[in-house]
């Protein structure tokens, strides 16, 4: 007789395990969502980060959720279930949702390892936000797929109440919030990695523009460092390249009313950068908008930068000028260099 009365395979499992086999229901009490007690933690370094290369220009495939129970709960509305937690949506969803949370966390903090948290936080916004899900639902079927009450339906309930349009858009993204924590459950050897996949093919092509964006910048060269080692930004280095005494840069507020960004929908500001001197008055050297005014600022004078030939025409006056300088000084017995600020050639590694 085993130790206690317990198989040697009962002695290995853990004691809650156990009483919930003894306790299980007979087949007569109907099927049990036993499998979706197994919640399965996935790892942030299992998924690797999106390349434009890697990016689908179709949509994958609609992956199965491999328990007929636990599938027929992902397409269930709790009105369907008299409002039964586990015979419906209600508890999927919600585990769903935490796992896309994560999983889009995951595949930014991977692609764009400098993105400050909040604009992350922004980034996984589009991905996650009911109207991208509900988008995904449609496209697939789950809402025609689903047990749901008519006035919920795209067409409504015929002679009835019908929900709004908000309300449909709330119950497609659950919809496919659910369905995303039914495909991992349901398989516990690889749902987390058959979910993920999905989704990094399904979700690249909305973050195609932020990719190439950071793909651009990383081949760009090194930025530029002050003596101290630190990272010059846009703004400093255009200073240091055509600034000087009775020159004035200076950046300004645009009409950006209707600017919006195309991902987060939330409204940008626009500036542009200006520049008094070297004969010009108020002269526009470049333009940008971001989501801060900081950030459009250091876009305007970047864009002021990569206008080689407009730069290379004030630098040059700028050189025009410190040799005149120093021409004078010599004439008047001074014979040490000027050196109380960089050259454009100096800060800008010889590109003018």
């Amino acid at each position: 007789m085993p130790k206690h009365g317990l198989t040697p395979e009962e002695v290995s499992e853990p004691p809650s395990k156990r009483a919930k086999s003894d306790s299980a229901p007979s087949a007569s009490q109907g099927p049990t969502l036993e499998s979706a007690t197994s919640v399965q933690i996935p790892s942030l370094h299992a998924n690797t980060k999106w390349t434009l290369a890697t990016i689908q220009r179709t949509r994958p495939l609609l992956p199965d959720i491999l328990d007929p129970a636990l599938k027929k709960a992902a397409l269930t509305h709790p009105g369907k279930a008299n409002n039964d937690p586990v015979a419906s949506y209600e508890r999927l969803e919600w585990i769903g949702d935490a796992y896309l949370e994560l999983i889009a966390s995951s595949f930014i903090y991977q692609t764009f390892p400098t993105l400050p948290a909040g604009k992350s936080a922004q980034r996984r916004e589009m991905l996650i936000r009911n109207t991208t899900l509900g988008e995904f639902s449609v496209y697939y079927g789950l809402d025609k797929m689903a047990d749901i009450p008519e006035e919920f339906n795209m067409e409504g309930r015929v002679g009835g109440t019908n929900a709004s349009q908000k309300v449909r858009v709330k119950i497609l993204g659950d919809l496919f919030e659910a369905y995303v924590g039914g495909v991992i459950l349901s398989d516990p050897a690889n749902g987390i990695q058959r979910a993920s996949d999905w989704l990094k093919a399904l979700w690249g092509p909305i973050m195609a523009e932020y990719i190439r964006e950071e793909e651009k910048k990383a081949k760009k060269p090194e930025q530029k460092q002050s003596a101290s080692g630190q990272t010059l930004d846009p703004k400093t280095v255009l200073e240091a390249a055509i600034g000087a005494r009775g020159v004035k840069i200076e950046y300004k507020d645009l009409p950006s009313k209707n600017l919006k960004d195309r991902g987060t929908k939330l409204p940008l500001f626009a500036i542009g950068c200006f520049m008094t001197g070297w004969g010009e008055t108020n002269l526009q050297l470049g333009h940008g908008s971001a989501l801060s005014k900081k950030e459009a600022g250091q876009k305007a004078a970047q864009m002021a930068l990569d206008n080689k030939k407009l730069l290379k025409k004030f630098a040059d006056k700028k050189a025009e000028m410190k040799a005149a300088r120093e021409a004078q000084l010599q004439q008047a017995g001074v014979t040490f260099p000027l050196k109380d600020q960089p050259s454009a050639q100096e800060t800008t590694g010889g590109v003018l």
